[in-house]
């Protein structure tokens, strides 16, 4: 019911009578002003003045379901969201979540992890109510051969979405990264479910920085806030990081990887420098030449050997 009256609130202009909500809404002004009460304990200010009655002044800075959902235009992505104040991980649920059958586009929040984490194991620090910390269930009719195309999809969309946002234009950094200079803004990280030709679902995890301080985060790493010097709207970023993915997504699944690819290569942090590829082979490392079709990293090592890595840790020497 409080979502209704958020709703009821945003949709009106000026101040709306307590009367009048009660009609509208079905419920006595007893239990409005209730809800009023609960509402402003969870960060709402909302202006209460006799004989005009309620007016919403501003909302707090959390990713509640509601807030993320108000004004989405998207068809799929965040139709269906899970917002919790704190979870283990996101992708822990969200890949529970996909394993019970939840619909394509299903997003798990969270305002904080405790044990958050990235590739290779590594873990990712969740500075409470200051980024993004999200995973989104998607159901691709695609080979699992595949889906690295959907990490860089998800880069793309991330990188695209914060440059509608701030102006700023993160850099992708093969495979899995968003950096600014030599800083990382935002890591990716996919995980699926598949049979030997046949994908059941993918989870795709995505922490962005947003409002941390530099304290806050490891050195290496920058966040929105530090970069503009501005407090930044996460709700504003968050639903256009959804529109960015559906409208990625849709390109992906339509055969139009060659466009995904072409935004990957004119903002690449990677290609054209000597890099390091730390994988399950060891280590390898010459220039970085190209992305192909795959979603792989062309390498032409010291020897002249053009090799093709699909995963690993890079690093720029």
């Amino acid at each position: 019911m409080q979502e209704k009256i958020i709703q009821f609130l945003k949709q009106t202009d000026g101040y709306v009578s307590g009367e009048e909500m009660s009609q509208q809404l079905n419920m006595s002004r007893a239990a409005i002003w209730k809800h009023m009460q609960e509402l402003r304990a969870l960060g709402y200010d909302i202006a209460a003045v006799p004989h005009l009655g309620y007016q919403l002044v501003a909302s707090p800075d959390r990713l509640f379901a509601h807030e993320i959902q108000f004004g989405l235009s998207t068809k799929t992505m965040g139709q269906k969201i899970f917002a919790f104040d704190s979870i283990s991980s996101t992708m822990d649920e969200a890949f529970r979540l996909g394993m019970e059958g939840t619909v394509e586009g299903t997003v798990v929040c969270a305002e904080g992890q405790t044990k958050g984490r990235g590739r290779l194991g590594r873990g990712w620090l969740s500075p409470k109510t200051k980024g993004i910390y999200c995973s989104l269930v998607l159901r691709p009719k695609l080979p699992p051969t595949q889906m690295p195309r959907l990490t860089l999809m998800t880069a793309v969309a991330l990188a695209e979405a914060v440059h509608q946002t701030t102006s700023l234009q993160p850099m992708i950094k093969w495979p899995n990264d968003l950096v600014i200079g030599s800083k990382k803004l935002a890591g990716i990280l996919t995980e699926l479910r598949a049979e030997v030709d046949q994908v059941k679902f993918v989870v795709v995890g995505i922490g962005l920085n947003v409002n941390a301080a530099s304290w806050q985060l490891p050195e290496a790493a920058t966040s929105l806030k530090i970069e503009t010097r501005q407090t930044i709207n996460r709700i504003r970023v968050f639903q256009e990081t959804l529109k960015s993915m559906e409208f990625w997504y849709n390109k992906v699944l339509k055969g139009h990887f060659d466009e995904v690819l072409d935004y990957c290569k004119q903002h690449s942090a990677t290609l054209k420098k000597r890099v390091r590829v730390h994988d399950s082979a060891g280590d390898s490392q010459g220039e970085a030449l190209d992305i192909d079709s795959d979603g792989g990293l062309l390498i032409r090592q010291d020897n002249g050997t053009l090799i093709k890595k699909m995963a690993g840790d890079v690093r720029q020497i």
